[in-house]
């Protein structure tokens, strides 16, 4: 290929990445989105409402799944990131792939989930930096259902070097958090052949008080497990506290019934098992020194999201995401979900079911498990672009791509949420150049209760005297009603979210056929001029 057709190419990815059909958008086993031919992050675009959330593509499509029973119900909490995604941030999908709330506003944001805290539920979410060892600096922030902001919180842990900021591995949460956090510390190194005045980037997880900030309960890993335990090598770093070594690595916490907190260390390849009083570790699962004797398929490597499913005296069942490799190496053929059974009694782990991905692919990082209301599991491919629901056996029912390349999400999981925004229903005007015809185009961030759109018309902005024109049930994110004004011709239209009950959920501001309206021959294809001045300055 000559320079000017690589050129010519170069031009052309950029240009289909900035390409996006306005409207709700999915697609079906599309070679196209697979290759990256639309682009490393295909996103949906609106009129009414400035959001770019990832487009996906059913690679494995639910009608053509084999023996499918009925899905889990609740929408997709993911977070896709990475240079293609055009706006990063947390995202709440319905399962057909339209989107039911947008929170870019938040910044890039890894973990993300639906919490109860004072017997309500919640939306918390961590927003901040993270380095390129994938440890995180950042704030975690707590929404109500209406997503007003409750409390924004971090770690309350300084170290040798000052202030030491929450990571974005865990925040859950009932009337305390639990998160995780990496202090530096200076260590010698030469048991694992690094400096004797080394330094380590430590593991810490605390529970908090979230209305005061204040500890209730801090672990510090290397107070307890030594650095010999663990796969991760400083090779050439650990010498500053720039390079700090990275060896324990957690990225899980659970707390159960009993007090006692289940953690996961990605580099020692190991589960632990804490006393939630002094702290000491009860057991640990796999690894170098495991308590366990690991049954045929149950080892597992740089893991993810430990968490029990059941759990009694004397036997548990557990899920969590093997990764079986990262960067440079793997352990295994493939990366996949693990469900576990433990027996407390004898001190051995088995296989119950593993969930495989669609096309037996390492995923270097991150990754989530989650068991549905209906006995299915969610499992995220973390560092790979897909979500996958699967069968209590696990077998596949379906499974999305929401990226290409460097588009990630750090955990997918499903939950029920209801929520009304405080904000207003937002409303876009679109004419026709060549007919009479109006298209109102309809949406209402983080609603979840509309069951459809009612457009009214008036004399003027304050609505005193609007009439009642047309209604239509709700259709994706956007919905489009387009009225002739040959018939409706009036000054100012808005637009009224209805519920199931015929009740009124809010009303956008009456907005001017004149001044407010945007006049298009066509489906508009969002950032098209861009890419005709990136072909003439090619």
């Amino acid at each position: 290929m000559n320079l000017s057709n690589l050129s010519l190419f170069r031009g052309l990815v950029l240009c289909l990445s900035l390409i996006s059909a306005r409207g709700d958008s999915v697609l079906f086993r599309s070679n196209e989105y697979s290759t990256g031919a639309l682009g490393y992050g295909p996103f949906q675009s609106y009129f009414s409402a400035n959001y770019t959330p990832a487009e996906w593509n059913f690679v494995v499509p639910v009608n053509d799944s084999a023996g499918v029973p009925s899905l889990s119900t609740g929408y997709i909490f993911s977070a896709p990131r990475g240079a293609s995604v055009l706006r990063q941030g947390a995202a709440i999908y319905d399962q057909t792939g339209s989107l039911v709330w947008d929170g870019s506003i938040y910044g890039q944001t890894l973990s993300f989930s639906v919490v109860t805290y004072l017997g309500e539920p919640h939306i918390i979410l961590w927003s901040g930096s993270v380095a390129s060892t994938g440890v995180g600096n950042g704030y975690d922030i707590l929404l109500n259902t209406e997503y007003e902001l409750v409390a924004n919180f971090t770690a309350n842990l300084p170290d040798e070097t000052g202030q030491t900021l929450a990571d974005f591995h865990e925040i859950t949460s009932n009337h305390t958090a639990l998160i995780t956090a990496y202090p530096v510390k200076s260590l010698d190194l030469s048991s694992v052949q690094g400096p004797e005045q080394g330094w380590i980037l430590d593991s810490a997880m605390q529970e908090l008080n979230i209305s005061d900030n204040e500890p209730v309960f801090t672990w510090i890993a290397s107070e307890h497990v030594n650095i010999t335990e663990c796969y991760n090598t400083p090779g050439t770093g650990g010498g500053s506290v720039a390079e700090a070594f990275d060896y324990f690595h957690i990225n899980s916490i659970e707390k159960d019934d009993a007090g006692n907190y289940l953690i996961s260390s990605r580099h020692c390849w190991t589960v632990y098992y804490l006393d939630g009083t002094s702290g000491d570790i009860l057991w640990k699962m796999g690894g170098k020194n495991s308590s366990f004797n690991m049954g045929n398929g149950t080892e597992f490597s740089w893991q993810h999201h430990a968490r029990w499913v059941e759990k009694n005296d004397t036997y548990a069942t557990m899920t969590l995401f093997d990764n079986a490799g990262q960067f440079g190496q793997q352990q295994e053929q493939m990366s996949r979900g693990l469900l576990l059974g433990v027996d407390l009694i004898n001190m051995t782990v088995n296989l119950l079911t593993e969930f495989l991905p669609w096309n037996q692919s390492i995923s270097q990082s991150q990754g989530s498990v989650q068991l549905q209301p209906n006995g299915n599991f969610l499992v995220g491919f973390g560092q790979l672009p897909w979500t996958g629901e699967y069968s209590p056996d696990g077998d596949l029912l379906w499974t999305i791509q929401f990226g290409v390349g460097d588009v990630e999400s750090y955990r997918a999981l499903r939950y029920n949420w209801t929520a009304t925004p405080t904000d207003s229903p937002s409303i876009e005007l679109v004419g026709a150049s060549k007919s009479n015809l109006l298209s109102a185009h309809a949406s209402w961030n983080g609603a979840t209760e509309i069951v459809k759109w009612e457009l009214y018309g008036a004399s003027d902005s304050s609505g005193s005297n609007s009439i009642s024109l047309y209604n239509k049930t709700k259709d994706g994110f956007e919905t489009t009603i387009t009225v002739s004004t040959v018939s409706n011709s009036y000054s100012h239209y808005a637009v009224r979210a209805i519920g199931k009950s015929n009740q009124i959920l809010g009303t956008s501001d009456f907005v001017s056929a004149s001044s407010g309206l945007r006049v298009t021959g066509r489906t508009a294809l969002a950032f098209l001029p861009v890419c005709a001045v990136l072909f003439l300055l090619r």
